[in-house]
């Protein structure tokens, strides 16, 4: 039986193999980049910042991360205490910087909040200087959101595992895109993350939450799910969008 440095070490390169699949389909990671990594304290994000820092060791091209996490003032979101994560910071020998954005007098909503968080994830790292921010959504997330834009917005969207911002000045990247809840549970879980679930009260509540539980039934009847709405996304093409854009994005579908 491995011991638990090797089993760390077999699980993770384990795991590179789908954010690397997603980095080499969707143009994520160029040499020299540096990477803010959102971090809030759940499996997800805490599980990115262990796979991008190991996935240093293993595979080029070489590129810097700096961990950045969201701290709320005037409204409690169950977040890690800052020294907790502040000292996985420095276990990890990842450089960090901790971002406040103060929610004191809002009229708290899911869209309120998202945008307040990213507002502020921008700023860090165009002060910190980085040209890609990296976020910890996974698959059922990306697959959750698509559902939600076609229910609410009648539109067949869905997050982009690869999208420039400002002109790009920023690029947002998703290394999780092929990763589920439960692989990344998994991986926090062996590697000994200090892992903080959110007390957020519309997690459950709030439409996104019926859709979730929605998909987990969906799924016992029909295992590949959630990659099949990931992939039929990726194939469609609105009517308006020109030939020559089309023609483009032929070759970016994921494997089967």
């Amino acid at each position: 039986m491995a011991n638990p440095e090797e089993r760390i070490r077999r699980t993770t390169r384990f795991y590179l193999r789908k954010v690397n699949r997603a980095a080499a389909i969707y143009g994520m990671i160029s040499a020299g980049d540096r990477i803010a990594v959102a971090v809030s304290g759940g499996k997800d994000s805490l599980s990115l910042l262990r796979l991008l820092r190991d996935r240093r060791q293993f595979f080029l091209p070489a590129y810097e991360i700096v961990a950045v996490h969201v701290v709320y003032t005037g409204w409690e979101v169950g977040a890690p205490p800052r020294e907790v994560l502040e000292a996985h910071f420095q276990r990890e020998e990842v450089p960090y910087c901790f971002e406040e954005v103060d929610f004191s007098g809002e009229q708290m909503e899911c869209f309120r909040c998202s945008w307040l968080r990213r507002k502020a994830l921008f700023s860090a790292a165009r002060r910190l200087g980085c040209n890609k921010l990296a976020l910890a959504h996974n698959l059922e997330d990306i697959v959750e959101t698509t559902l939600l834009n076609l229910l609410l917005h009648g539109r067949l969207e869905r997050p982009e595992p690869t999208y420039p911002l400002f002109g790009g000045e920023l690029t947002l990247i998703r290394p999780l895109v092929f990763l589920k809840a439960h692989e990344l549970r998994r991986f926090a879980r062996i590697c000994g993350l200090p892992v903080y679930e959110s007390s957020c009260p519309y997690i459950q509540i709030g439409l996104r939450g019926r859709v979730r539980a929605w998909l987990y039934e969906m799924q016992k009847t029909c295992p590949e799910l959630y990659i099949n709405v990931f992939r039929a996304v990726e194939k469609y093409v609105p009517v308006e969008v020109k030939p020559d854009r089309v023609e483009r994005g032929r070759g970016n579908r994921p494997p089967r």
